[in-house]
């Protein structure tokens, strides 16, 4: 089984969820291309894409949203998507944003799933950091490497059993 795992974020915390998947999928057989989506001409090889964003102000970034406009143009195989952040206060609800709920649409994506993902303010740009100081938003590091693991392995499971889901 052939799958694509193409991330786009700007600190590394997407991409690292993205090799954590991939790893997953080659520890069970799978055949993993992890490439970043500006990479990505043609998907007709694969036999499943999961495609993953970071969020930053409620937005997918443009390279992920390109990639996905590309992808909509065509026949795909199953879909699966997945966005990092967005980071925020314990009391604020996660929403899927506009960007992932329109590539779900477009791309009839099987699952879309959010998570948590790394803040670490010294790598910020200036313009980035008042943001951050301004969204209620926490530093540190929330990535979830058992729920990152055990979605890769429902993945793998919906393909194995040819079935959507997930």
């Amino acid at each position: 089984m052939k799958i694509l795992v193409s991330t786009a974020g700007r600190h590394g915390a997407t991409d690292s969820l993205g090799r954590e998947l991939a790893r997953v999928f080659e520890h069970s057989g799978g055949d993993v291309d992890l490439r970043a989506p500006a990479s990505v001409a043609c998907v007709d090889d694969y036999d499943a894409l999961v495609i993953g964003s970071a969020v930053y102000s409620d937005r997918w970034v443009p390279a992920a949203k390109a990639l996905v406009d590309r992808v909509s143009r065509s026949e795909h195989p199953p879909v699966w998507l997945f966005s990092c952040g967005p980071l925020h206060s314990s009391d604020r609800p996660v929403n899927v944003t506009s960007d992932a709920a329109h590539a779900a649409s477009v791309l009839h994506a099987t699952a879309h799933r959010t998570f948590p993902g790394k803040l670490d303010p010294e790598r910020l740009s200036a313009g980035e950091r008042q943001i951050f100081e301004n969204s209620g938003a926490v530093a540190g590091d929330f990535r979830d490497w058992v729920l990152v693991c055990n979605w890769a392995r429902e993945i793998l499971a919906c393909l194995t059993a040819g079935t959507p889901g997930s």
